[in-house]
């Protein structure tokens, strides 16, 4: 009976002690600290060595500027508690706020023997330094933990701490370190390193993450130094050396396949069509894999076609018709089957022998998406040839087999699309209206600009003259024949200037201008946009355009200026984000931990 009355007074006692520091906390966080100290003072008179309360009193006399207060409660928490760790590297602290570094820097010694013996601490401590910006104290407080106890791994904290002080080989390092352990870290890790590595080789980081690559390397040469230097090189657009990265890696391992035709794709984005063809070539003679196979001859193809040399094109249907022959007609090809019925019918301008083809590929070895897809093509064909009411009819098949799809969704957008180009604006806007709340973000995007382009255009212009011409403008580029479609902006912008159709014109020249390569001129229509139109719906656009086009002058300032305008009047617009992240890139924004 005594021993359960001398229980239950232990237990109340503890749990008095808690609500009263529960209490004091809410005190201290408040601001309240004359309160807080009060609360504090009356815990530690029933326990002197009652480590919270010793540490809240020290807090609170430093909050209220009564250091030698504070430091009168640490000094006696040290003889009372010697190796509390706490105590001890609160003592430092307040000899660091106090100016008092050779004091701080004993004291912190002192923190550190003890943590040799306590590394589980290491963690809390090492938040109390970075508290209070002592970073190099927390990497030293992390890697003594982490030498002590080999379970704990501090080396995504020590690499953000380096980062921090602008130590970059050293911060490199330590990330490398954390892979060691935790491959799983390494999409984390490369966004981390977004932060400091740019596409300039010589930029200070850049060869700091060579530098520190190269050294972990001759280390202990691991594919994990490879697969980061064929990153660094993407980075740097250097698209065959990180090639070479990749073909070291399949080498060593016989894996990679998946990884090299990402970096095949990446260098046609960047533009490297010649690193691109050698990288697919690599991976036809190294793989039996029929999915890589025919996905690789699709992008040669492809990019062959992209030339523009049309001397070449009957070695390119030669080569289309063997693959065919090799791979057969049937689901796993539909993609390849695709893409020579729109060589045919859009390169080699045959829409007959394409439609024939399409039609007599076997539909039994496809499923619902595969004869949508062709039934999409087959009216794109019929509308190269103004064969709208043909087309309508297999787009809306196409949308019927594959109804709330983002493929049913694409074949409604085309049927709003035909009904547009043959001058059936009031139907074309009825589709448009519904594929608004499409899942597809481009798609919804897309239809509500040809929505409010009918609609700005329908509405004091009732013959549609002008909005006619705009359409048999976009019209002439869909069917290939860009030279048709330039003059017909023109002749609006000649013939139908001041109208709500001027702004319209002027940024279609414009996208035209930039892809002949014109680009002050592209930039003269959209200045007349900004001045003409300032209420323009196409404001964004206008100046993500703009941006795009002086960054690829290297004017960063105008673009800086260009970007900047969407960030503050646009944002809405679904260019936001892209021209926040290059605004911010172009600003120099310091790395946010």
């Amino acid at each position: 009976m005594r021993f359960f009355i001398l229980f239950c007074l232990l237990i109340s006692s503890s749990w008095l002690y808690g609500q009263n520091i529960n209490i004091a906390n809410r005190y201290y966080n408040s601001g309240e600290f004359e309160k807080a100290l009060y609360t504090f003072q009356t815990i530690q008179q029933r326990n002197q060595k009652y480590a919270p309360a010793i540490l809240g009193m020290a807090r609170c006399y430093r909050q209220l500027d009564r250091f030698d207060e504070a430091f009168g409660v640490l000094k006696q928490g040290t003889t009372l508690l010697p190796e509390d760790i706490n105590i001890s590297v609160e003592l430092g602290i307040t000899h660091h706020l106090s100016k008092q570094h050779e004091e701080s820097k004993a004291q912190f010694e002192n923190t550190f023997e003890l943590l040799n013996n306590n590394p589980n601490y290491a963690s809390f401590i090492g938040q109390q330094f970075k508290e209070y910006n002592l970073l190099k104290e927390a990497i030293r407080c992390y890697k003594v933990g982490m030498k002590n106890n080999p379970l704990l791994n501090y080396s995504y904290e020590v690499g953000q701490l380096y980062g921090q002080l602008g130590d970059l080989e050293n911060m490199f390092s330590s990330y490398f370190d954390v892979l060691i352990n935790k491959p799983n870290y390494i999409d984390i890790i490369k966004r981390r390193l977004d932060d400091f590595i740019t596409d300039d080789p010589e930029n200070e980081a850049n060869i700091a993450f060579r530098k520190t690559l190269l050294k972990k390397n001759q280390q202990e040469p691991l594919i994990i130094y490879n697969d980061f230097l064929s990153w660094l090189f993407v980075q740097q657009k250097q698209y065959r050396k990180a090639f070479a990265q990749e073909r070291a890696i399949y080498k060593k391992t016989g894996e990679g396949i998946p990884q090299i035709i990402s970096l095949a794709k990446t260098s046609r984005d960047g533009g490297d069509n010649e690193t691109a063809i050698e990288i697919l070539t690599f991976v036809i003679e190294n793989t039996l894999v029929e999915s890589y196979l025919i996905g690789a001859h699709r992008e040669i193809l492809l990019m062959e076609i992209e030339e523009g040399n049309k001397k070449a094109y009957a070695s390119i249907s030669n080569e289309y018709e063997a693959l065919i022959e090799k791979f057969g007609k049937r689901s796993k090809t539909i993609d390849l089957l695709l893409d020579y019925g729109k060589f045919v019918g859009f390169y080699q301008d045959d829409t007959s022998k394409a439609t024939k083809f399409l039609k007599q590929l076997p539909k039994d070895r496809m499923n619902q998406q595969d004869k949508a897809r062709i039934e999409i093509l087959m009216a794109d064909l019929f509308v190269l040839e103004d064969k709208f009411n043909k087309a309508l009819i297999y787009y809306t098949r196409a949308q019927k087999k594959m109804e709330n799809n983002p493929i049913g969704q694409e074949a409604r957008f085309k049927v709003a699309k035909a009904s547009y180009y043959k001058g059936d604006f009031y139907w074309a806007k009825s589709q448009l209206h519904v594929l608004k709340t499409a899942t597809s973000q481009l798609i919804a995007n897309d239809a509500m600009q040809l929505a409010i382009l009918i609609d700005d255009n329908t509405k004091e212009d009732t013959t549609h003259t002008a909005l006619k011409l705009f359409a048999k403008a976009d019209l002439y580029k869909f069917q290939e024949q860009p030279e048709k479609a330039f003059e017909t902006y023109q002749k609006i912008l000649d013939d139908y200037r001041s109208t709500s159709i001027e702004d319209e014109a002027l940024l279609a020249q414009a996208k035209m201008l930039v892809e002949r390569n014109e680009p002050e001129k592209a930039i003269k229509n959209l200045e007349k946009i900004i001045d003409f139109f300032p209420s323009s719906f196409l404001l964004d656009d206008v100046h993500f355009m703009m941006g795009n086009i002086y960054l690829s002058q290297e004017n960063e300032k105008k673009a800086k200026e260009s970007f900047e305008k969407i960030i503050f009047d646009h944002a809405d617009s679904i260019h936001f984000v892209e021209a926040r992240k290059k605004y911010r890139k172009l600003r120099g924004d310091e790395v946010v931990n």
